[in-house]
């Protein structure tokens, strides 16, 4: 599974579907994330694809690296949080937040009320994006302090983790999440 995303400006007094603003035209993905960032008039479009994704200028293709359920699993998530990492593009930092995620942030967040679940990709640049689904704001505020409370895992290097590149939380307007990556 991969993924490519794309940022979207709603324009004022517009009722327009985010995703066929960023689709080129014929483009057919497997599924969609639209989130309705919470502040601003911005937006981020995450579309999943089956196999490599079609050539967007502008764009990384991203392709799935880990998943967790949380224990709303099967809930429709109503928020969501975007964290990307690395854009830098450092492959150390790359597998030092693949490892501090499954080892470290899964085990302290999945059982924490209204988590649906985490979806981790990393495109061929190391850059990362990770989305997070929830039934509620107030989960992904959980999410966050547990993070920030974790302790590190021995050998874990401080400097290999700079932290989050940007984070955004929103709504979720649209969420087509195919059976492969929800499974």
């Amino acid at each position: 599974m991969y993924a490519t995303v794309h940022p979207y400006r709603r324009p004022t007094g517009a009722d327009t579907d985010p995703l066929a603003r960023v689709l080129a035209a014929g483009a057919d993905p497997a599924g969609a994330i639209v989130v309705e960032h919470q502040d601003g008039d911005e937006g981020t479009v995450v579309t999943l694809w089956s196999g490599e994704p079609p050539a967007v200028p502008g764009s990384r293709a991203y392709r799935l690296v880990d998943r967790m359920d949380g224990i709303a699993a099967g809930r429709t998530p109503l928020f969501a949080q975007l964290t990307w990492v690395n854009g830098a593009g450092d492959p150390a930092v790359a597998q030092a937040a693949e490892r501090g995620g499954r080892e470290r942030i899964h085990p302290a967040v999945r059982d924490v009320d209204g988590l649906i679940g985490v979806l981790v990709f990393r495109s061929a640049d190391d850059a990362i994006v990770v989305v997070g689904l929830a039934t509620g704001l107030e989960t992904l505020t959980e999410v966050q302090d547990r993070i920030r409370h974790t302790s590190l895992l021995p050998g874990e290097d401080p400097a290999l983790l700079p932290g989050a590149d940007r984070v955004e939380l929103g709504r979720v307007l649209r969420a087509d999440v195919p059976a492969e990556v929800r499974s």
